[in-house]
């Protein structure tokens, strides 16, 4: 038998030979498949095989081709995973980071960044403008909010003589509607500084309503009565008035009447529709109570003045929504003298948020053409929507024909402060835009013809539609405006 001997070593390359040490061989390399293809062979579909300790695929090397295995196309790859949310995340930044820039900044700055992205500037180019050209304050809160609320609040929502001390009110005409005008800035600023919560012309559930309101400009936090929560903005005024209101309910003075109006508008604007018509039936009611009670002065005093103006607001109030919701309310017009018409240098405004010279207020101009708008929109509800049912087209037609020749002339007899072309107040071009949206809400009710009346009313519903087509172009053309000159954040809720 053969006996058994163990195997033979095979040789390495540091077995001895039996010729010269001196001569040496290349390493032997077992060849391994590439985890991933490179380019070539992906595109020639060849199997892609690289030697060990080599970075070139053999059939590179012998194509003599350029061989490039590009990683980031290995879909399996955690690497590539990992890269791609990092990528998404930095995108998701940049994202936030704008939008906060934007919602921030003041208009000026916006306006150049909406600049920059219309003309398809770079991600790169968007982020180096927000990191040089936007200010710590501009990122930290809004311009608006910095004027009425610039320090947190009190703890206590009533006592408003800490408020106005702390400056929060010192600018008072930015906080109160410059559009409606029916509370006297001066008069209810001096009355709050006296703390006296009995005070002849300002009130707790008055500064409550006016607070609420003020928070639908800003987007600091303390605008919110839970800062994680965006539909919660002025609900802690809001609260706190609505407590009152159960307070002051029959209680027949200015600082009441004042307050029901601004709180029928806060409750509109937080989606509370329903409520806020019944209010302005109990408004209404409160405002003909104290016409009776409190006849107008011979001679115009401010407080008299203060008076009327605030009779006058709710009746401009009432007529507009009025019109607007196509539900007639059967309002008397008010027998009071109306503001004078004045452009002293004392009735400035300042705008917002925008920092810029005061100009004239236009104030007195703009509420008293306002009055004028009124009781023409007070005709017009009463003839089209005073019955249970709209008049026939044919009669409807005619209606809107004496209707429309009364808004004409008063547009053409407005002043020359109040025109298109010299506007330079807000609250101006909201005259304009309640002209151009009462002409669509009544020349709407035409322009769908019933079914009991199609016959013959074709020409009447095309001309209707033409109508509201271009007041509707209009409204938007001032909107424009508007958003250049002072931006749509600031635009008065009753609009």
């Amino acid at each position: 038998m053969k006996p058994l001997a163990p195997a033979l070593r095979p040789k390495t390359a540091d077995s001895r030979r039996p010729f010269s040490a001196n001569v040496s061989e290349p390493p032997i390399f077992p060849r391994q498949k590439a985890s991933t293809a490179c380019r070539e062979c992906k595109r020639m579909r060849c199997k892609c095989s690289v030697g060990n300790g080599t970075t070139v695929c053999d059939r590179c090397i012998k194509n003599q081709t350029l061989c490039v295995f590009d990683l980031d196309e290995d879909m399996r790859r955690k690497l590539f995973h990992k890269r791609k949310l990092n990528e998404l995340e930095a995108e998701r930044d940049f994202l936030q980071q704008l939008v906060n820039t934007l919602r921030d900044s003041s208009d000026d700055k916006a306006l150049q960044l909406l600049g920059l992205i219309r003309s398809q500037a770079p991600p790169a180019e968007l982020q180096l403008y927000i990191e040089n050209a936007m200010t710590d304050g501009d990122r930290q809160q809004s311009p608006v909010w910095a004027d009425i609320l610039p320090s947190p609040l009190p703890a206590s929502r009533s006592d408003y003589q800490a408020i106005v001390q702390s400056t929060r009110l010192s600018r008072p005409r930015r906080a109160l509607d410059p559009f409606h005008s029916w509370i006297d800035p001066d008069l209810f600023l001096r009355d709050a500084r006296t703390g006296n919560l009995s005070s002849q012309y300002c009130s707790p559930f008055l500064m409550n309503c006016i607070l609420t309101e003020a928070c639908f400009y800003s987007d600091h936090p303390e605008a919110y009565a839970d800062p994680t929560d965006r539909n919660s903005k002025g609900l802690h005024f809001y609260e706190e008035a609505k407590r009152l209101y159960d307070r002051v309910d029959g209680q027949h003075d200015l600082p009441t009447l004042q307050g029901c109006g601004v709180f029928t508008i806060c409750k509109a604007a937080l989606g509370k529709g329903q409520a806020a018509w019944w209010h302005l039936g109990q408004l209404r009611s409160l405002a003909a109570d104290d016409t009776e009670t409190d006849p107008p002065l011979a001679t115009l005093t401010p407080q008299g003045r203060a008076a009327n103006n605030a009779i006058w607001g709710i009746y401009n109030l009432s007529v507009t929504t009025s019109i607007t919701w196509m539900k007639y309310l059967a309002i008397t017009q008010p027998d009071r003298p109306r503001l004078p018409y004045d452009h002293g240098p004392d009735k400035a405004w300042t705008p917002y948020p925008r920092q810029a010279s005061p100009v004239q207020s236009h104030i007195a101009c703009v509420f008293n053409n306002l009055c004028e708008l009124s009781t023409i929109n007070m005709y017009a509800s009463a003839l089209v929507f005073g019955s249970d049912q709209i008049p026939p087209p044919d009669i409807l037609a005619r209606t809107l024909q004496k209707i429309r020749a009364r808004l004409d002339r008063w547009r053409d007899n407005l002043p020359e402060c109040l025109t298109l072309e010299n506007v330079t107040v807000p609250h101006a071009l909201t005259l304009h835009m309640v002209y151009h949206a009462s002409i669509m809400i009544l020349w709407g009710s035409l322009k769908e013809p019933r079914d009991a009346a199609k016959a013959g009313t074709e020409s009447m519903t095309f001309a209707a539609r033409e109508v509201c087509v271009d007041a509707a172009e209009s409204v938007v053309q001032l909107l424009r405006i508007y958003r250049a000159k002072w931006g749509i954040n600031c635009m008065c809720l009753a609009t």
